[in-house]
């Protein structure tokens, strides 16, 4: 069985040791994860850095159409721009 334990090292509580109780059963407790788990977490991880690359080529784009989309409210609700003006002015 493994414990896993907090040993409380300086302040008021020092040398308190604090558990969570049992974890796992395992006849041979590693600190290290198994080559199958690892492979999993760098799979994991090179499927969030294509994500990350995908997003990131995807701003540009969304920027531009939110640009044109703010460009349009502004011509068809001019005072909600400019009241939004105004309160910034005031707060200074």
């Amino acid at each position: 069985m493994t414990n896993m334990c907090t040993v409380v090292v300086g302040g008021p509580k020092k040398g308190r040791t604090y558990g969570t109780g049992v974890l796992q059963s395992s006849s041979s407790p590693s600190l290290f994860p198994s080559s199958s788990s690892t492979l999993q977490i760098m799979e994991e991880m090179e499927a969030v850095k294509r994500q990350i690359v995908e997003f990131t080529q995807q701003c540009p784009s969304n920027d531009a159409k939110f640009s044109k989309f703010e460009e349009l409210v502004k011509k068809q609700m001019p005072q909600v721009f400019h009241d939004e003006e105004e309160s910034e002015h005031d707060d200074d």
